[in-house]
């Protein structure tokens, strides 16, 4: 009798606890492994003064939500990241294809991916070669 009524109570106790709202996961709990919420996506010195965007702020700016472990936009595509490395001082051949590479890059992960394309001059420094380049490498999908 006494096993029957603490399967009862467990059965009860489980069904209860299911009923409850679960916590939506964290979106930091989702960033990939060298990445943090607060690193460096965009900046901009408008007017002279820095102006920055981390992580953070541009997931929530593309409304960004953790599904099964993975960063995911409102249309259930995959959140990626991806690190610029052309801030070049100087249009030089190798600084160009570089640049080309990185594009290449970018291109195929949109295809598939949201992408949050993070900045290489998180002091808000042009680079001569991204002013050269005409917006080459852009934010967003």
């Amino acid at each position: 009798m006494t096993t029957l009524r603490t399967l009862l109570l467990t059965c009860l106790f489980a069904s209860a606890l299911a009923s409850f709202p679960r916590p939506a996961p964290q979106r930091g709990s989702c960033l990939p492994v060298g990445v943090k919420a607060a690193d460096i996506v965009s900046a901009e010195r408008p007017k002279g003064k820095l102006v920055t965007v981390n992580v953070e702020q541009k997931l929530k700016q593309v409304r960004a939500r953790c599904v099964n472990g993975k960063l995911v936009d409102p249309g259930d595509r995959e959140i990626r990241f991806y690190r610029i490395h052309s801030c070049f001082g100087a249009p030089t051949p190798y600084a160009l294809e570089t640049m080309r590479r990185e594009r290449i890059e970018l291109d195929s992960l949109r295809k598939r991916y949201t992408v949050i394309a993070m900045t290489c001059s998180p002091d808000g420094r042009p680079s001569a070669l991204a002013i050269v380049a005409g917006g080459l490498i852009a934010l967003g999908r």
